[in-house]
């Protein structure tokens, strides 16, 4: 009786690992933001991907969501395990990262001791021509700074503002 009783175990066991694993819709545009911005999944919000086939194990779709304040379209890829992977299709700038440069490239080409640095939005689109307005802080002043995009791959140039 027990060897029969592990068999239909093992049986059982055999049939649940050879079903095909499913995703739902719902299930993927919660588990987005994780895979959009790791660093920071909060920051994604309203992400939005079609029906899914739920009879196909391997398949890709695309979705949208809001990075930050940013609309980016994310290009998702499940594969026959149900996990899933999402590239963002646009290039995007990450400001934190800007405003640490600043405060490096004020002590260092302009001997000014910056304590740190704030520019507006947290992840933007890296489009040539945009501008962010940007506060630098030293021991003894604030100073504003225009940071501008020159191209999208996160090359910027600063300008002194009046602000």
């Amino acid at each position: 009786m027990a060897r029969c009783l592990i068999a239909v175990l093992l049986f059982a066991a055999a049939c649940a690992e050879a079903a095909p694993p499913t995703l739902e819709t719902g299930s993927l545009e919660s588990s987005l933001p994780g895979a959009i911005w790791p660093d920071d999944p909060a920051l994604v919000t309203e992400v939005d991907c079609p029906d899914l086939d739920v009879a196909l194990i391997a398949q890709s779709t695309v979705c949208t969501g809001v990075l930050d304040t940013e609309v980016v379209t994310v290009d998702v890829a499940i594969d026959e395990f149900g996990a899933a992977t999402a590239q963002i299709r646009e290039p995007l700038f990450v400001v934190v990262e800007a405003a640490d440069a600043l405060v490096a490239q004020l002590k260092n080409d302009l001997s000014i001791d910056a304590v740190r640095a704030t520019c507006e939005g947290t992840v933007i689109l890296a489009e040539p021509g945009r501008s962010l307005d940007c506060q630098a802080i030293s021991s003894a002043r604030s100073i504003a700074f225009r940071l501008t995009l020159t191209d999208d791959t996160g090359t910027w140039t600063l300008a002194l503002t009046d602000d």
